[in-house]
């Protein structure tokens, strides 16, 4: 069963915590860092590559950081995960001699891929805490 690397995970987790900079300003590493529990040299090549990918704006000096390229709303999950991964979910040929299998394997590509499509400011939305009165 394929699975999100770590390095995606902490990438999301590091996208989601950019997506919630009071007012976009820019963000340094540590203060990610902090928030996300990733170590400072490990964030900085996440960071990196993120920045190489244009998802993420850096500046530096005292008053630089990094901030998201653009908007949450126009960021999907999927093009983190591909940014620091390469393509997501991809299955080279076909396995086994089957035409049969050849679609089934295309669809489950297609249906993995569209479950990633959800922007990052959908997180939010989609994954909040239900609480209920007794």
């Amino acid at each position: 069963m394929a699975a999100l690397s770590s390095k995606a995970i902490y990438g999301l987790a590091a996208m989601h915590v950019l997506s919630h900079a009071p007012g976009g300003r820019m963000m340094q590493v540590r203060e990610i860092a902090a928030m996300t529990r990733i170590s400072h040299g490990y964030l900085e090549q996440l960071l990196s590559m993120l920045r190489r990918n244009h998802l993420v704006i850096s500046i530096r000096g005292a008053s630089g950081g990094y901030k998201l390229s653009r908007p949450a709303h126009e960021i999907e999950v999927i093009e983190i995960i591909e940014a620091l991964d390469g393509p997501f979910y991809k299955i080279d040929g076909n396995v086994g001699s089957s035409l049969i299998l050849e679609y089934f394997w295309s669809d489950i590509e297609e249906k993995m891929r569209t479950l990633f499509t959800m922007k990052l400011s959908e997180l939010d939305q989609a994954y909040q805490p239900h609480y209920y009165e007794i």
